[in-house]
């Protein structure tokens, strides 16, 4: 039976965050073969991820989408490592930030430490303290570049572990007004047990603001082949949180700013807007007020958010760099100006 929820009665609706179940990693390396293993914090389910190891450019990856308990999943890698010299747990993790190939093959990037910096409601945020790269290919079957280790050092410059944030269950790159609002009609295949069912339950997951995902590029070429659990939505930007007391009553103050990766980076190389209408620097900052007095958040959350976006003026500027004056004469296209401004107001 399918039904969208427009059909349904709204008092006997309920609706329900998707929490991502696998937030511990082990990653186990066989001679042919990568498996990670993914489960939830009480590890009681398990996903499997195999990475094929003997291709160098292409990234070779299988997910049955099955889960499993722990005994089968041992069961499974004993079976498949059957005449090895046994699968060695390489590295541990919180999370798979993405994949990534330069010259030689791909690299897997994990999240390898983290740390709750705020929660909303019951969803905790997280900040991303540590990351390591994993070399896929087996190494007999490297092809060496000399250009490689350069890419490399270029793409680690990058600190991940500066001001970049997750979390497994609650949408960061959307504003709170968003993540709360009824999804729009789908179809959504529900199972009715029996004429006599007081409730529907929908487990929702919300599709993220992509301007605001900072690892979309590392996950593009796997999203559609893996289990949503195996992927991870990455901002960056700030949180930060702060519990006020208000004639004795416990509020919960938390400040969320979303960077868009849309026209990003230094200020005197990104100004004004580009062709898309894409202002540079573009920056959406969310306080969100909560009110932890409430007994159960569930079932009456007092909480309301404030949203603010800044950015460059959306303008088409250059300047003569040949003459270095205290003020340099900037000049506009006020053709090109309008047509920018249609462009940024029009979306949406």
């Amino acid at each position: 039976m399918a039904k969208t929820i427009s059909e349904l009665d709204d008092s006997k609706v309920i609706l329900h965050p998707y929490i991502n179940s696998l937030q511990k990693l082990a990653v186990y390396d066989l001679k042919d073969w990568l498996y990670i293993v993914g489960t939830n914090n009480d590890q009681t389910s398990f996903r499997l991820l195999r990475i094929s190891r003997l291709s160098v450019k292409e990234l070779e990856i299988k997910d049955d989408g099955l889960e499993y308990t722990s005994h089968e999943i041992q069961t499974i890698i004993s079976k498949d490592n059957k005449g090895g010299k046994g699968a060695t747990r390489s590295v541990s993790a919180f999370g798979i930030a993405g994949f990534i190939r330069f010259l030689e093959g791909y690299y897997m990037i994990l999240i390898t430490k983290r740390r709750p910096v705020a929660f909303v409601g019951l969803h905790y945020i997280y900040k991303i303290e540590e990351t390591s790269m994993f070399y896929i290919p087996c190494e007999a079957i490297r092809m060496s570049h000399s250009d490689e280790p350069r890419y490399l050092k270029m793409f680690q410059s990058v600190d991940l572990s500066s001001n970049f944030y997750f979390s497994y269950s609650y949408d960061i790159t959307n504003t709170l007004q968003v993540n709360m609002a009824v999804p729009k009609d789908s179809i959504i295949p529900l199972i009715q047990n029996g004429p006599k069912k007081k409730f529907w339950d929908f487990q929702i997951r919300g599709e993220p603001n992509r301007k605001f995902v900072w690892n979309e590029h590392l996950t593009s070429m796997v999203e559609k082949k893996l289990h949503c659990d195996w992927i991870i939505h990455i901002t960056h930007g700030f949180v930060g949180q702060s519990v006020l007391s208000i004639f004795g009553r416990p509020v919960n103050i938390t400040l969320i700013a979303r960077r868009s990766n849309k026209y990003a980076g230094t200020r005197f190389l990104k100004r004004g807007a580009n062709f898309d209408g894409d202002v540079a620097n573009e920056v959406e900052t969310e306080q969100i007020v909560e009110d932890m007095g409430v007994s159960s958040w569930l079932v009456c959350p007092r909480i309301s958010s404030f949203v603010q976006i800044r950015g460059s003026i959306p303008g088409h500027w250059s300047q003569d760099i040949t003459k270095i004056v205290a003020k340099p004469a900037i000049s506009n296209d006020l053709l090109i100006l309008s047509y920018k401004l249609q462009v940024g107001t029009s979306e949406g």
